[in-house]
């Protein structure tokens, strides 16, 4: 079952401040009534007080009251305001003996179409209402009759429009892949026939909440009208107005308005309504604020609408969309070249090329002045379809130039006056500029770098030794980027490091590179492994050419397999080094794994396993049985059945050494609870598979056996990582980065994950964590190539400390590294909640 996990804790109530001063004249208030029946109107209520009927259809509406004090029968004196008289007939409110909540109705038989009524409802009786206390005494009600007329588009008889939302996924997250924050649905909206631009729609749907949930979502939906005013195209906004929507119970439903003078006490700004333009509604960011109507919450304002994406289409309606995307090469004999990607929308791009790199706001002014006609017509030039623009010959020479271009497109505005295509109709829609390096032919331009990685004792002290760690240092000229990786100098034999590091580099962050630039940058590189040969990899840019920087160092010490964080299929021995049956059956084997169920992300001792034949009939497979897997301690039974892979047909050519077999059937007993286990792939974490063979347990040293997804179904889509043990209610483990050790040459050592890796055990944690009740069964194919899954190696940095300056040298040095790890600045702190800005709002 899918639950929202909701962010109102963390985030910025918008609270009321309220000025006050002394008062010399200081009088006794009225004192509260010991026996009062504490009568008062909740402010759930299953009618809205904003009432908008059609002539001829419901003319009464029912509201519930309740009361605190339940002994007496009674009836409640209610006082009633009304703008016009006799319009609003209210029954009276009537308590029966030991009656905690009642309705009445408010019937209004004589009102006009088109006319807006207000009424007050109020219980002022202090025997039957609470003077001071916090609740609601008054119900406000307001009533228009109106016909609504269903939005059609002229052009195109289209009845439907869209509708966006950016407010639900403010305040709520759900652990579910598939789940959309902007969900986005096609219905149709209705127009006021007395006030055009009013319109209603059916926005909070089940089809909404399905597609914001990715699936089925527990909550409560009223499926009531939301209504946005657009009569003032330039000053569209939401009026004060329920959802409909409970997502959490002691929240209540949810409110919304859009925060402008009409909804709120507070100066009119332009910059707080929406607007309307070509059949699009927008929205400012945090435009928008929700209330929860009941709870600690309840009152309180949030910012919604975060980010701006909240959007209606008008049936008929369409988003333009012009943008130019900008790509460029690096300089060959005395060119280089720009890829130019134009949107369907885009008619012309428009462009001219300026010294120096320009920033966002240099470019932006250009833009301008090129649009202005400010910029000689003979020096801009003009492509109307996406293409390459080449760039040669530049008076200036070989230098930094910054390509600004304008984005003209035809939309209906433009188009009223004539032709789409006509150039004289269009206008300019935006702008698009990239900086870029020119070398002109037959001047070269070399990039400036010198790196080294260093053996080092100097923090021996702290346990950074030679076997674990080297000093990186790296000195420049107008680096303007790199992008690296360090790497097990196998793991990355006949790879394209260029084109690998262009797709998958991490990047030095500004400082890192302000630092080269400024004569020095030194770092310890820490967590490595011992008797092991690294390569630095570096993809460094000056802003006119890359160049591939490489090194490669073994560290000192013995190898550790217990310290490295995440072995590959690639890793294992081959075959004839892979363990025998008998050794996997007479060996207790010391039982490491994550799970991820724990708070904490780390490879730790989940216990022992057992292995055991099971002579079977079927001579295709030779059969085991695995106990201890799970991690779990069972009441009965707990046993995996497994195969042993060199004598089982189905795996022929598959190198490794035991795996498992997955089924619908439980595999013991917790607690009373049939307990049953099954894999979850990376690609699907919503279903639990159970199949056969879903990992291969290989010998990655000797005495270490690593699990890893099996690579027929990685070829065919399907990468099982985690080993999932649940009850039909309750999940108990989810494993993965499994290892077996023989307790005679288990060497210890917890491994240092990288935060990379942190993060991603963090997310995929947050997506497995719910019970799961359907079991998908794939078929094993044996069609899929043996072992040639393509492994992408891994990327070994861990941790950086701070460490001394190298000595700068005069002359570019040659490459020399031991060993490298990084730490993705930034990543690993996994943001999942968003905490909103404050503001003051009082309702009006």
């Amino acid at each position: 079952m899918k639950t929202f996990k909701h962010i109102l804790p963390f985030l910025l109530a918008l609270f009321v401040l309220a000025g006050c001063k002394d008062d010399v004249n200081y009088t006794r208030g009225t004192a509260e009534d010991p026996d009062c029946y504490g009568v008062y109107f909740p402010k759930k209520q299953s009618a809205r007080t904003d009432l908008e009927f059609e002539p001829g259809a419901q003319t009464e509406a029912t509201y519930t009251v309740k009361r605190r004090n339940t002994v007496d029968p009674i009836v409640v004196p209610v006082v009633v305001k009304a703008n016009v008289e006799d319009i609003f007939v209210v029954e009276p409110i009537v308590f029966d003996a030991g009656e905690e909540e009642t309705t009445f109705t408010v019937s209004f038989p004589n009102a006009q179409m088109g006319t807006t009524y207000t009424c007050d409802i109020d219980i002022e009786d202090p025997r039957y209402a609470s003077v001071y206390g916090p609740d609601k005494v008054t119900l406000s009600i307001s009533l228009v009759l109106a016909k609504w007329e269903l939005v059609t588009d002229e052009k195109t008889g289209a009845t439907k429009g869209r509708y966006r939302d950016d407010i639900l996924g403010n305040f709520a997250s759900i652990d579910n892949p598939n789940a959309n924050p902007n969900p986005e649905i096609e219905l149709e909206i209705y127009e006021r026939s007395d006030k055009k631009g009013y319109y209603r729609m059916k926005a909070y749907t089940p089809e909404l909440m399905n597609i914001f949930a990715g699936g089925q979502v527990s909550h409560e939906n009223r499926g009531v009208w939301t209504y946005v005013d657009a009569s003032d195209p330039n000053k569209v906004y939401f009026p004060y107005q329920s959802t409909g929507l409970t997502l959490f119970a002691e929240m209540g439903e949810w409110y919304i308005a859009s925060q402008t003078p009409e909804n709120f006490a507070m100066d009119e700004s332009a910059g707080q309504y929406g607007t309307l333009k070509n059949g699009v509604i927008t929205f400012p960011a945090q435009g928008i604020v929700l209330e929860p109507s009941e709870g600690e919450y309840a009152g309180k304002f949030f910012y919604a609408n975060a980010n701006g994406l909240q959007r209606i289409m008008l049936p008929g309606a369409r988003v333009y969309d012009y943008s130019v995307t900008l790509t460029k090469g690096e300089p060959a004999d005395g060119v280089v070249e720009i890829g130019a990607t134009l949107s369907e929308d885009t008619r012309e791009f428009r462009y001219a090329i300026f010294t120096g790199s320009l920033s966002d706001g240099e470019a932006s002014l250009k833009a301008q002045e090129m649009a202005d006609g400010k910029i000689a017509a003979e020096l801009i030039k003009t492509i109307t379809a996406s293409g390459t623009i080449s760039v040669q010959d530049l008076e200036g020479g070989t230098g930094k130039y910054t390509l600004v271009g304008c984005i003209y497109g035809s939309d209906e505005e433009a188009n009223s006056e004539g032709g789409e295509t006509a150039s004289q109709n269009l206008k300019m829609q935006g702008y698009a500029s990239i900086p870029f390096g020119y070398v002109a032919k037959g001047d070269e331009v070399s990039v400036i770098l010198s790196i080294g990685l260093e053996a080092t004792n100097e923090f021996a002290g702290q346990g950074i030794t030679t076997d674990n760690a080297a000093k990186f240092w790296a000195y420049g000229e107008e680096i303007e980027s790199v992008k690296y990786g360090v790497f097990k100098t196998d793991a990355i034999q006949g790879l394209d490091m260029t084109a690998f590091l262009q797709q998958m580099g991490k990047d030095f962050t500004k400082e890192q590179l302000d630092a080269i630039n400024g004569g020095h940058y030194s770092i310890m590189l820490t967590g490595l492994n011992g008797d092991t040969e690294y390569t630095f990899a570096g993809l460094a840019s000056n802003g006119y050419v890359s160049e591939l920087f490489t090194a490669s160092i073994r560290t000192t010490g013995k190898y550790n397999p217990g310290l490295e964080s995440e072995f590959l299929y690639s890793d294992f021995l081959p075959q004839d080094e892979q363990p025998s049956k008998e050794y996997l059956i007479s060996t207790e084997w010391n039982y490491y794994a994550i799970n991820v169920m724990d708070e904490k992300q780390m490879r730790r001792k989940i216990g022992t396993v057992t292995i055991e034949d099971d002579p079977t009939e079927d001579s295709s497979v030779d059969l085991l049985t695995i106990t201890g897997l799970t991690g779990l301690t069972f009441d009965e039974g707990g046993q995996i059945p497994a195969v042993y892979v060199p004598a089982s047909a189905p795996l022929a050519g598959i190198t490794g050494a035991i795996s498992p077999m997955l089924s619908q059937d439980p595999i013991g007993v917790i607690n009373g609870e049939d307990i049953i286990s099954g894999c979850v792939s990376e690609e699907n974490p919503e279903a639990l598979y159970a199949v056969n063979y879903p990992f291969i347990g290989g010998a990655v040293a000797d005495g270490y056996i690593y699990f890893v997804p099996t690579p027929n179904y990685v070829e065919q889509g399907a990468t099982f990582r985690y080993l999932y043990t649940l009850s039909t209610t309750t999940p108990y483990s989810i494993l993965t980065d499994m290892l077996l050790v023989d307790p005679a040459k288990d060497m210890g050592g917890i491994p240092e994950l990288a935060a990379e890796r942190i993060a991603e055990l963090r997310r995929m944690a947050a997506e497995l964590r719910q019970p799961r009740n359907c079991v998908e069964r794939p078929e094993f194919s044996v069609s899929a190539g043996r072992g040639s899954v393509k492994t992408v190696p891994t990327d070994c940095a861990k941790g950086f400390l701070p460490a001394s300056a190298p000595e700068a040298k005069a002359v570019r040095a040659a490459v020399g590294f031991s060993d490298a790890v990084r730490r993705a600045d930034g990543s690993g702190s996994e943001l999942r909640f968003r905490k909103t800005a404050a503001a003051e709002v009082t309702l009006k």
